[in-house]
Order: C-alpha cells, then sequence, then structure tokens
C-alpha cells in the first residue's frame, strides 16, 4: 500500500479526492484495483439459474431440476 499512496501523493498531491480524469496517470493504483477484485468479487460472477420447464438448446436437454451456470 505505501507504493500506491506514494504513486497518488505524486500524480494527485494535495488537490483533492481522485477524479475519473486522474486515474490513467495512476497505473500502479489501477493494478491493485484489478488484483483486489480478482482476488475478492465484488459478488458472484457466475449466478446460478434454474430451467423453470424441461428446455431444449441447440440439441441439447436441459432438465428443470437442476442448476446451472
Amino acid at each position: 500500500m505505501a507504493k500506491a499512496r506514494k504513486e497518488l501523493q505524486t500524480v494527485i498531491g494535495e488537490k483533492g479526492p481522485v477524479q475519473e480524469s486522474d486515474i490513467s496517470r495512476l497505473p500502479y493504483l489501477q493494478a491493485v484495483v484489478k488484483e483486489v477484485f480478482r482476488l475478492h468479487p465484488p459478488g458472484p460472477l457466475l449466478i446460478p439459474h434454474k430451467a423453470e420447464v424441461d428446455t431444449e438448446i441447440n440439441g441439447y436437454i436441459v432438465p428443470s431440476d437442476g442448476q446451472y451456470l
């Protein structure tokens, strides 16, 4: 986190909160945020679905009694 703080201090300084236009000048912070979301996604990436009735998709039968991603 020290490296991210240093990048913020160097690029943003004391001007206030980070603006969207500043993000392109903060590559290390971008990488940190991407890694955090990779390790700890804010929500399930694949929400299970359930077919209400037996369904055929491209010749495959999808039974209504299972959960699918």
